[in-house]
């Protein structure tokens, strides 16, 4: 019955979902290429910093990498800077996964659990959903970033550039290293931390609303933003803040372990109270 729900989900809540698909293409697309314009200003101001060849990596870090650790004394260096093109891609990212599940609950969703009997397999269901359906995205997002990048000359690869530091008001002396880095490790945790994140959100759908669990998660994700902690756990998904590129970064390991624990409670509390919550006589739209 589990693999039934799977199916039905993945055919209505991915497979015609295709204009929203297309949506996340062509946004993230024209939104990459703002780092070709902050590129040319690069170009006027500082010429050494376009001494090695610009890459597709580039790209999508000048797009996911959110910004530098803030210092919270006022007047120092690395005031907080509104990350702006992260805000946009994290919350983005979220509200992909938003409606579908309750939406689906409210309609057919209901019929299918009764038929079945089985509200257990539902939630199951809706969180590997959630799980593909995030992960699916992701992908899509890199994919427009790294097309924006080719049309504009980038080089294909996964090493950024040190010189997108500046975009993202990373401090320099802290940068791990003056040339290159290999993103490949920001690339995984970033998309890791989005799946886990949205899994906290259809956890709070639950007690709360579709609605009031996104805005909650994006007062969390602005705390985030401007406190540097693994307690607000958006901020694995910043690759400006991971210890790869920066010192005083966070590592990957812990940020691996917080968010299976953080994916594993949330699936298990969403089935303790799918369980014994009123589902079936309430609208949770």
């Amino acid at each position: 019955m589990f693999i039934k729900f799977l199916d039905h989900d993945l055919r209505y809540g991915i497979g015609r979902a295709k204009k929203r698909l297309i949506v996340t293409f062509i946004m993230f697309f024209f939104l990459s290429i703002y780092h070709f314009w902050t590129l040319r200003i690069f170009e006027l101001t500082d010429p050494q910093y376009l001494e090695s060849p610009v890459t597709t990596a580039d790209y999508f870090l000048a797009l996911i990498g959110g910004c530098g650790k803030v210092n919270l004394i006022s007047g120092a260096e690395n005031d907080f800077v509104m990350p702006t093109m992260w805000f946009v891609f994290v919350l983005w990212m979220q509200f992909t996964s938003l409606y579908y599940p309750f939406a689906e609950l409210n309609g057919i969703g209901k019929q299918l659990m009764v038929l079945s009997g089985s509200r257990g397999n539902w939630w199951l269901s809706k969180c590997v959903w959630t799980v593909i359906n995030t992960a699916v995205n992701y992908l899509i997002v890199f994919a427009a970033s790294a097309a924006a990048g080719l049309c504009f000359g980038a080089k294909p690869s996964m090493q950024a550039n040190w010189y997108v530091s500046r975009e993202l008001y990373m401090k320099v002396d802290d940068l791990t290293s003056s040339t290159t880095w290999n993103i490949w490790s920001v690339f995984l945790m970033t998309g890791f931390t989005m799946i886990v994140l949205a899994l906290v959100q259809l956890i709070l759908s639950l007690i709360l609303k579709p609605v009031q669990s996104y805005f909650v998660l994006a007062g969390y994700l602005f705390a985030g933003a401007y406190i540097q902690n693994p307690v607000f756990f958006g901020n694995y998904a910043m690759g400006a803040r991971n210890a790869l590129l920066v010192s005083t970064g966070l590592t990957m390991p812990f940020g691996i372990l917080l968010g299976i624990w953080l994916a594993v409670l949330s699936i298990g509390i969403g089935y303790f109270v799918f369980q014994y919550r009123d589902i079936l006589g309430s609208d949770l739209s």
